[in-house]
């Protein structure tokens, strides 16, 4: 909340206000915060091909990296491979 926000809460909360309505309007600042990120979510949820493809590359990149990483581990305590 900005400080011209909190002041006004708190002068709402030194006046009186119900729970409720300050659940509300905490509620309302949230999800007014929340809207951007939602609405990049709901685009992206909407493409369930390109998720897939994104979390492939990654896992391609991940092994890529890992691989010879834990190939160094193992070497040097000792384990063998498994193939």
């Amino acid at each position: 909340a900005s400080p011209e926000q909190r002041t006004d809460m708190r002068q709402a909360y030194r006046d009186g206000i119900a729970w409720g309505e300050a659940k509300q309007q905490t509620f309302e600042l949230i999800n007014e915060e929340l809207l951007p990120a939602r609405e990049r979510y709901e685009a992206l949820m909407a493409e369930p091909a390109r998720i897939e493809e994104t979390l492939k590359e990654g896992a391609e990149k991940a092994r890529a990296w890992a691989s010879p990483f834990l190939g160094r581990i193992r070497k040097a305590v000792g384990i063998r491979g498994l193939g």
